[in-house]
């Protein structure tokens, strides 16, 4: 345990870089909103193409915020279940002897 501690404290593990690549059907929807962006960016002025970067610039702001707080949530209720867990089982051990 000590050992992952450590790792985690000096930055040699980042849950981010271990999320693998996307799996097929990921890699299918982002193809898919790369050519109807593509078609949708061909029928544009200049100045809908700017509102069109801003919302997917802020479209990608929301996504890793929301993103960030999944994993802390997830991570919370983790660790929440471990602590149950080694209590119960501390639970169990002392009304076995």
């Amino acid at each position: 345990m000590d050992n992952l501690i450590n790792e985690l404290y000096y930055g040699n593990i980042c849950p981010v870089e271990q999320m693998g690549r996307p799996t097929p059907e990921e890699r299918e929807i982002l193809k898919r909103i790369h050519e109807n962006e593509e078609k949708l960016r061909a029928t544009l002025d200049e100045q809908e193409k700017s509102i069109l970067d801003a919302i997917k610039d802020d479209s990608l702001d929301a996504a890793s915020s929301m993103g960030e707080r999944r994993f802390r949530e997830a991570f919370s209720l983790g660790a929440r279940l471990i602590m149950e867990i080694m209590q119960d089982g501390r639970s169990t051990a002392t009304s076995l002897q």
